[in-house]
């Protein structure tokens, strides 16, 4: 036990594993729920947060937060990790529902049949699944971090950085086309030549197809 805390704590954080973690939370979390969605309606569902690529910001921070959670808790109690990986998925919930709901008049899921629920955005169900996904995550954290440390060559480095800007365009564009949407619906027309673009390019029907689960609270 010592020896896996004394290897736990020459651990360092840095921004190219807190990348690749966002990136594969984001990609392996859309599969997941797309499985899961099939499994039980019978219909695959993409559940993505990006004009492009299928990736979901929320399991993207789900899975980086759980990574630095782990690190620095590592040598603390399970009972204390669990509960820290609730408060973790719990927050990341809570700030998305409030910032859909006051900023855009959205709702992208809705928890209001759940025991214990607020707003429909978080819930008693749901903040200890977080936890146990986290538990799970931290199980596998050692055999995760032996594949992040092969992946600190100066090629993955490279492919990191070029990715970089790719999702940095990737989420600006998506922040600006999610705003128009929610403009078109309350008749604001576009005020310059780029949010026409964007009207032409991500119309009403592509962006309602895109982020299938997203609704007006109108």
């Amino acid at each position: 036990m010592s020896r896996n805390i004394q290897q736990q704590s020459k651990i360092h954080i840095s921004y190219l594993k807190l990348f690749w973690l966002f990136m594969i939370g984001s990609l392996l979390g859309v599969i997941l729920e797309g499985l899961f969605c099939y499994f039980r309606y019978g219909n695959w569902e993409t559940h993505v947060v990006s004009i492009w690529g299928p990736f979901c910001i929320l399991y993207g921070f789900g899975a980086a937060g759980f990574y630095v959670c782990h690190v620095i808790l590592c040598h603390k109690n399970k009972y204390l990790q669990f509960l820290i990986y609730c408060i973790i998925g719990f927050t990341i919930e809570l700030l998305g529902g409030y910032i859909l709901e006051f900023g855009l008049h959205m709702r992208a899921w809705n928890y209001t049949d759940h025991f214990l629920n607020f707003r429909g955005y978080v819930s008693l169900q749901m903040t200890i699944l977080w936890g146990f996904v986290g538990t799970a995550f931290s199980y596998f954290a050692p055999s995760i971090e032996k594949v992040l440390k092969k992946m600190e060559s100066s090629k993955w480095k490279v492919a990191c950085y070029m990715l970089t800007v790719f999702m940095i365009v990737n989420f600006l564009l998506t922040s600006v086309s999610i705003i128009r949407w929610k403009d078109r619906h309350f008749d604001i027309p576009a005020q310059n030549t780029f949010e026409q673009f964007i009207d032409r390019t991500y119309d009403d029907t592509f962006m309602s197809n895109r982020f299938c689960e997203w609704s007006f609270l109108n």
